[in-house]
C-alpha cells in the first residue's frame, strides 16, 4: 500500500505541486496547436502545427510514453521525437491509452477515471513551439480546465460525474466506493474553506479534484497537484470498499495535503522545489494533519500516532551524522523531515505567541510576499522563524548531538518522551542495514497488499531486480518484523550472509558483517493540541 524508501541518489526529477508547465522558448520557432478527444481505448490527440518539419521532439522527457500509438501514416514516435523519414509533416495524431503502472514521483501521461480520462498537458509539449491544448467534446463531455490546460492535468469524460460546489469542482467514478467518494469529496470542499480562511481566497484555477479507483497499481493509492488546479488520486486494489485500520489517517489526509498544494505550490514560485523538497511537501503533509485534526476528520491521538512516524522515520533517515542537505531530496524523508521541521516552527509559534499564531501565519505571510516578489524558499521560511529555533537543533547542530538536544528543546515545549520501537522500526531497520551493504544508489521497499517487494533495480547486487520477498531468515518481515530483526541481528554478529526467500520459492544470501544494532526509538508520549482555529 504505501512506499517506504531511503535514498542515497541525486535530486529528484518530478514533485507534486511543481510548476511543471513547460514555459514557451523566447523565441519560438512556431506554433502548435494540440487537440484531444475520447477514443476508444483512451484520448486520440493531434497536433497541428504553423509550418512542416521533418522532425517534432517534445519538451518534457519525465513521462513514460510506451503506451503513445502514432496513428498517422508514414509517422514513428522513437527517443522522444516523431520523424517522418526525411519528408516534412505538418499534422499528426497519437493515440494515448492509460499508462500501465503508477512510477515513483513521474506523472502519468494518461490515467483512467471511471468513463473519463486525466490527460497530462505538459506531457504535449513541443520543443520550440508554444502550444495550445484544447479538447473535441462528445456529447453529454465536459473538459475541465477551460484555460491553461497544456500546464497540468486535463480531465475529459462525462458531464455527469463533475459536481460543482462553492467555486470548486469535484469529478467521481460511479465504480467507487460511496464511502470513499464521500470521504475524499467532503474533505476537498472543506479543505478549500479552511484553508482559504487561512490563507486567503487567492487561486488562480478553480480547484477540481478527481477520484479513479483504476489506478494500475502497484501502489495502494498516488496523488498530485498541476499548476492548472487539478488535484488526481488514484486508487489500486479491491481495499477500498472497506480499507483497513492501518489506513485511516493517511486515507483521511490525504485530499488535505493534496488540496495545501493548491495554495503553496500554484501561482507561486517555489525557489526551492528540486534542492528542498521537504519544504512544500513537508508543510502540506503537515498542514493535513493539522486541519484534519481541527475539521474533526482525524482525532488528536491519530495525529500525534503519525506524528511519531514521521519523527522516528526522520531520525532513522538523519542519523547521528551532519545534515547532509542530499537526504532530504527524495524519497520519504521529504515528507518524514519535513513534518518534523513544520511540527517544530508550529510549537514555537504558539508557544511564543500564548496561542495567537501558529505555523498557518508564518506560511501566509511568506506565500503573500511570494507572489508580490520572486516566490518562497527556504531561507524565506527559515527567516520567519524564532530567534534560536529548535530547527536550527535538526538542520545546523553537531549530528552527534542533535536527537539529545532536540528532546530536551522539544520536552521545554511540553512534549513527552518514552523509547518504544515498533515493527516498522524493526522491519525497516534491518533491512536498510543489509542493503546499505549491498547498494551503490537510492534503496528502499514498498509494503504492497501483497507482501513485501525491494526496490532495488540494478543497482543492489544480488539483492537487485526489485525481488518479492516473502521470507526474511525464515520470518515473514510484515508479520514477524521483530522476530526477523533479531534473527538478522544474530547473522551478521557472526558475519554470517542473511537468507531472503521469494514468493518464487529462491534463496537469495547476501553478506552482512556490520553489526546490527537495535533501533532507537523516541517515540512522542504527549505533546500540545495539533488543533488550531480555522479563521
Amino acid at each position: 500500500m504505501s512506499k517506504t524508501i531511503l535514498r542515497a541518489a541525486a535530486a529528484m526529477a518530478t514533485v507534486a505541486a511543481m510548476t511543471c508547465g513547460a514555459a514557451a522558448p523566447a523565441q519560438a520557432q512556431q506554433a502548435a496547436t494540440v487537440e484531444a478527444r475520447s477514443a476508444p481505448g483512451g484520448v486520440a490527440v493531434t497536433w497541428r502545427l504553423a509550418e512542416p518539419t521533418t522532425r517534432a521532439a517534445f519538451l518534457t522527457t519525465a513521462v513514460i510514453r510506451d503506451t503513445w500509438t502514432v496513428t498517422t501514416p508514414g509517422l514513428t514516435l522513437a527517443d522522444g521525437a516523431i520523424e517522418g523519414a526525411g519528408a516534412p509533416f505538418q499534422t499528426f495524431e497519437i493515440l494515448i491509452t492509460p499508462d500501465k503502472a503508477e512510477v515513483d514521483r513521474i506523472y502519468m501521461s494518461l490515467s483512467k477515471a471511471g468513463e473519463g480520462h486525466v490527460l497530462y498537458g505538459p506531457a504535449l509539449t513541443l520543443k520550440g513551439m508554444n502550444a495550445e491544448l484544447t479538447a473535441q467534446l462528445a456529447a453529454g463531455e465536459v473538459a475541465v480546465p477551460t484555460a491553461e490546460a497544456v500546464k497540468g492535468y486535463l480531465y475529459l469524460g462525462p458531464e455527469a460525474a463533475l459536481m460543482r460546489r462553492e467555486g470548486a469542482a469535484v469529478v467521481t467514478s460511479p465504480l467507487a466506493p460511496p464511502a470513499l467518494t464521500t470521504l475524499l469529496r467532503d474533505g476537498f470542499f472543506a479543505a478549500q474553506k479552511f484553508y482559504g480562511a487561512r490563507l486567503g481566497h487567492v487561486l488562480p484555477n478553480e480547484p477540481t479534484l478527481i477520484i479513479s479507483t483504476d489506478s494500475p497499481g502497484p501502489t495502494g493509492f498516488r496523488g498530485d497537484v498541476t499548476d492548472t488546479g487539478l488535484i488526481s488520486l488514484r486508487f489500486h486494489g479491491d481495499m477500498w470498499a472497506s480499507p483497513p485500520p492501518d489506513v485511516a489517517v493517511p486515507l483521511g489526509t490525504l485530499v488535505w495535503h493534496e488540496a495545501f498544494h493548491l495554495w503553496n505550490g500554484n501561482g507561486v514560485k517555489m525557489k526551492d522545489s528540486g534542492s528542498a523538497p521537504w519544504l512544500h511537501e513537508g508543510m502540506a503533509e503537515y498542514a493535513a494533519l493539522t486541519a484534519a485534526v481541527s475539521s474533526g476528520v482525524i482525532d488528536e491521538a491519530q495525529a500525534r500516532t503519525a506524528l511519531n512516524a514521521r519523527m522516528r522515520d526522520c531520525r532513522s533517515m538523519l542519523g547521528d551524522g551532519d545534515y547532509d542537505p542530499e537526504r532530504l531530496r527524495k524519497g520519504q524523508a521529504i515528507y518524514d523531515c519535513g513534518v518534523v521541521v513544520q511540527w517544530l516552527a508550529d510549537l514555537e509559534e504558539r508557544r511564543a505567541s500564548d496561542g495567537r499564531r501558529d505555523v498557518f501565519d508564518l506560511w501566509k505571510e511568506m506565500l503573500d510576499a511570494g507572489r508580490g516578489g520572486d516566490g518562497y524558499g527556504v531561507t524565506d521560511f527559515r527567516a520567519r522563524l524564532r530567534i534560536d529555533t529548535v530547527v536550527a537543533v535538526l538542520m545546523d547542530g553537531p549530528g552527534a548531538e542533535r536527537w539529545a538536544e532536540l528532546e530536551a528543546r522539544l520536552t521545554a515545549l511540553g512534549v513527552t518522551f518514552e523509547d518504544k520501537p515498533g515493527a516498522g522500526d524493526y522491519r525497516r531497520t534491518a533491512l536498510w542495514h543489509v542493503a546499505r551493504q549491498h547498494c551503490t544508489g537510492s534503496l528502499g521497499f514498498f509494503e504492497n497488499q501483497d507482501g513485501l517487494q525491494l526496490d532495488t533495480g540494478k543497482r543492489c547486487g544480488v539483492l537487485s531486480g526489485d525481488p518479492k520477498i516473502a521470507a526474511v531468515e525464515a520470518h515473514d518481515p510484515m508479520t514477524a518484523a521483530e522476530a526477523m530483526f533479531r534473527a538478522v541481528q544474530a547473522r551478521c554478529a557472526a558475519a554470517q550472509p542473511v537468507r531472503y526467500r521469494t514468493f518464487e520459492g529462491t534463496i537469495i544470501e547476501a553478506e552482512c558483517k556490520a553489526e546490527l544494532v537495535m533501533p532507537k526509538v523516541a517515540a512522542i508520549g504527549d505533546a500540545p493540541p495539533l488543533a488550531t482555529r480555522a479563521q
